[in-house]
């Protein structure tokens, strides 16, 4: 007999049931936690010697939602042994807030630029910069419990970080952790690059490269006339010749890169080749070449006074171009050429099914 699954009410209570560990819930466990972090920050607020400069590195951001302002300036005061060895950025009041603890004369200290206020685009800047690659992290105290204007530029500012695996602290938690891994980089030097890569080159997340490739692919369906949607093809294959006239003496229909073979049409001759369908035709006749005379096209259309402008024929009256009929909205959605889409899409067919008939006629 299985088991029954314990509902999520009993889950809960064993768990807090469970090792002291899990929950520091008592004054003397919270006490003892106190006392470890304080040891902890004692030993890397020390101060210490840096192996590189802050112009070889690139910028860190300090940005603080105005509730968290107090948060930003007491992490400020704890680490400012490591925060001064990088070339500060961040949104105007933190940036005063370190110019005022740190002084502004200090030639030791390598400021970097000052943003704007974060709903006056400060947010926006400092993704510039690391669209620019110039910025190697960012520490953002985010306020999760107050509404902001400037949530767009957020979430954007946030989001590149993460396309470009930009280190981003987003609490004091995950912040104070980050300052023992600058600090040991810093310290080791070149060997401890790899700890800080992104202070140093330009990175990536994983999922660019798959987008990229994505893209490359709707640009090239886009080349080809084809839709942005279309899947890439599985393997390319070698181009294929257009040919116009073929050693037999027979004709060749040109469908994008496949060329179909016709025997000439004769007087009192039976067609014996392949038959060639209505929607091989249509393929032939929307954009692509097909070699049939001026006179011969022209007598398959039949066309009223009224669409003569929708024929487009060379001057020396061997080659028709059907037009496609294309209705283009131009860049934002607008539609920018009227055609009646239903009266083309007939004249397509009777054209497609004349020549049929013609190709194949006893």
């Amino acid at each position: 007999m299985s088991r029954r699954r314990e509902s999520f009410a009993v889950q809960l209570n064993n768990q807090r049931s469970g090792p002291a560990g899990r929950r520091g819930s008592t004054y003397a466990q919270r006490l003892s936690l106190a006392e470890h972090v304080g040891t902890a920050t004692d030993e890397v607020t020390a101060p210490f010697t840096s192996t590189f400069a802050p112009s070889e590195m690139r910028q860190l951001a300090l940005v603080a939602h105005n509730h968290m302002k107090p948060a930003m300036k007491q992490f400020i005061e704890t680490y400012s042994e490591i925060l001064k060895k990088f070339r500060i950025t961040g949104t105007q009041t933190t940036m005063k807030m370190c110019k005022s603890m740190w002084g502004e004369d200090d030639p030791a200290i390598h400021y970097g630029l000052t943003c704007t206020s974060g709903p006056l685009g400060g947010d926006a800047q400092i993704a510039a910069l690391m669209c620019m690659e110039d910025l190697g992290g960012i520490i953002f105290f985010v306020d999760p419990l107050s509404a902001h204007p400037h949530q767009a530029d957020i979430d954007s500012l946030l989001r590149l970080a993460n396309c470009g695996n930009v280190i981003v602290c987003p609490n004091p938690a995950s912040a104070s952790s980050m300052m023992h891994t600058l600090r040991c980089a810093l310290l080791k030097g070149e060997r401890a690059r790899g700890m800080i890569p992104s202070f140093f080159e330009t990175l990536e997340s994983p999922a660019v490269e798959e987008y990229k490739h994505a893209q490359a692919v709707a640009l090239a369906n886009v080349i080809k006339g084809k839709s942005p949607a279309d899947p890439a093809p599985q393997a390319a294959e070698p181009p294929k010749e257009e040919k116009k006239e073929l050693d037999t003496g027979k004709r060749a229909v040109s469908f994008g890169d496949d060329v179909v073979e016709v025997a000439p049409v004769e007087q009192g001759a039976k067609h014996t080749g392949p038959s060639i369908s209505d929607t091989e035709v249509d393929r032939a006749l929307m954009g692509q070449s097909m070699m049939f005379s001026n006179a011969r096209l022209q007598a398959l259309l039949n066309n009223d006074s009224d669409d003569d402008s929708d024929d487009d024929s060379d001057e020396t009256g061997d080659v028709v171009a059907v037009p496609t009929a294309k209705v283009s909205k131009g860049l934002f959605g607008i539609k920018t050429k009227t055609a009646t889409k239903s009266k083309t899409r007939m004249n397509m067919k009777k054209l497609g099914k004349s020549v049929r008939k013609m190709i194949i006629k006893d």
